[in-house]
């Protein structure tokens, strides 16, 4: 027995529009619902994030969090990607202040939340250099005036 995760499922005011949000963030295709709309990253079928219009306009929505990971890059750069999309930033926080390891919290055009963690690239090479009893470690952490918490007022 076990269950197996197929669906995220988003409220929101307009699934088409926030679709399209989702699937250039995804890379993904916007396909057709029974009532919203299905984006399937990487053609993958076993999990899919599925926009609806809300069915109780007046109640708050779910707290949910989408918990998102690049697969190669940095950060920072997605982090900027994401924004110039219509993502916020919400807050910033070290998740291992010393390797300059983070997550960002970023809410989507209707005001949905959801994280982005560093890079795998950027927790390889941050374990690499730990492993690594030649490396000094010099420039791995954030800067020294970097208060490791940042929170940032959204609207």
């Amino acid at each position: 027995m076990g269950l197996t995760m197929r669906v995220v499922e988003l409220e929101c005011t307009d699934p088409l529009k926030l679709g399209e949000f989702w699937s250039a963030v995804l890379d993904a295709p916007v396909g057709p619902g029974t009532d919203g709309v299905n984006i399937a990253p990487r053609g993958e079928q076993e999990m899919r994030l599925y926009l609806v219009e809300e069915r109780a306009p007046g109640r708050p929505r779910s707290r949910t969090r989408l918990w998102l990971n690049p697969v190669d890059g940095a950060l920072e750069v997605e982090v900027a990607r994401l924004t110039a999309l219509g993502a916020k930033v919400i807050e910033k926080r070290w998740t291992n202040r010393s390797c300059g390891l983070a997550v960002v919290v970023l809410a989507d055009p209707e005001g949905n939340e959801f994280c982005v963690e560093s890079s795998d690239h950027e927790v390889a090479e941050a374990v690499r250099r730990f492993e690594d009893a030649d490396d000094d470690l010099e420039g791995l952490g954030p800067e020294p005036e970097s208060t490791g918490f940042v929170r940032i007022d959204t609207p």
